[in-house]
């Protein structure tokens, strides 16, 4: 089967990500053919990348002769699934995210989603991260029985090795937090938690718009010594799980790819509790009220006095999300709607 992946571009975020790790494995049992309509540098092991500007991507879709399209990002949704209604090509989206929290203004997000909206019934079949996106879409008009819930996973992280693991300030207590400086990941809630935990330092790993504004706060707040902007870092496995807690004070979160990776490595997770994130963390860490500083302070408080009892927990949970399963059932629904095709 040929399976031409169309995604929107884009190097960071959680589709990103999903590009890098689920397409080579899709690509060792099928030929996967990478349409990029972006300016990203992705390039999926195992799969044949294409580029192109969104004016041509129609010419290239005819030129690659897909069995499926398969499509991430909101440009790529609305190519793919106009193609695919001409040509008779069986379209799968996968959706990464809450389509409305994906932008800074509420006038572009109303816009993504009348877009997206007119053209949903043209997806033959959907592929939800979560529960919690594959219940926004039926809210959002997808036809019943279209949807699947196939969550993310990650591979096996290497046993950590915490004698050589760097510590910020030796004795006391670390956080981390893994994102994008965006608005929508609530790093600024995590920065007012900061003066109620006094003894605590903040890493944070992830660039992105909000850097400067979220320094200034920190200064503000007079915890800037404590919180330490690490930037984009590929050793990130390393420093979580050095870590004490990993926090994840999203305002909405389609998945939580962060969370996962922490209980791998025994690192429990304080979560805001919207989106997917009560499902994906669960009895892995502690829930707190979103957009609250100080219900988060209390929850790392009690975190950390459970901390021993958690660990366990989370390396269990993290054990349901494996790259294997999640290739192995998108796979399922790309062949089925092929199926449905023939």
């Amino acid at each position: 089967m040929r399976i031409v992946e169309v995604y929107g571009g884009g190097d960071g975020g959680g589709a990103a990500r999903y590009m890098r790790d689920v397409l080579p494995g899709l690509a060792a049992a099928d030929e996967v053919l990478f349409l990029s309509l972006g300016r990203d540098q992705i390039a999926p092991d195992g799969t044949e990348v294409h580029r192109v500007r969104q004016r041509r991507a129609f010419a290239a879709m005819r030129r690659l002769r897909p069995d499926v399209l398969h499509s991430h990002g909101l440009r790529a949704n609305l190519l793919g699934r106009i193609y695919g209604r001409m040509q008779g090509v069986p379209v799968v989206t996968t959706v990464h995210s809450f389509l409305a929290q994906d932008y800074r203004s509420a006038e572009a997000a109303q816009t993504a989603l009348l877009l997206d909206g007119a053209t949903l019934p043209l997806s033959r079949f959907l592929i939800a991260v979560s529960s919690a996106i594959a219940q926004d879409l039926l809210e959002r008009g997808a036809l019943p029985g279209s949807v699947t819930v196939v969550p993310n996973g990650i591979e096996r992280p290497p046993a950590a090795d915490l004698e050589t693991l760097p510590r910020i300030v030796p004795g006391r207590p670390l956080l981390c937090i893994a994102a994008r400086l965006h608005p929508a990941k609530g790093i600024d809630v995590a920065l007012r938690a900061m003066p109620l935990l006094p003894q605590a330092h903040l890493a944070l790993m992830g660039e992105g718009p909000e850097r400067d504004a979220l320094e200034k706060l920190a200064r503000e707040l007079d915890c800037a010594e404590r919180v330490h902007f690490l930037g984009y870092r590929t050793d990130l496995g390393s420093i979580v799980a050095g870590a004490d807690l990993m926090l994840i004070p999203s305002r909405a979160e389609g998945f939580g790819l962060a969370a996962v990776e922490a209980m791998a490595q025994g690192v429990p997770v304080v979560a805001s509790r919207v989106g997917a994130l009560p499902e994906v963390v669960a009895d892995g860490g502690i829930l707190f009220r979103s957009e609250d500083p100080a219900d988060l302070a209390r929850s790392v408080h009690e975190a950390l006095a459970r901390r021993p009892g958690l660990s366990i927990a989370a390396r269990l949970r993290a054990e349901r999300y494996t790259l294997d399963e999640t290739v192995r059932r998108t796979r399922l629904v790309l062949h089925r709607a092929m199926g449905d095709k023939r």
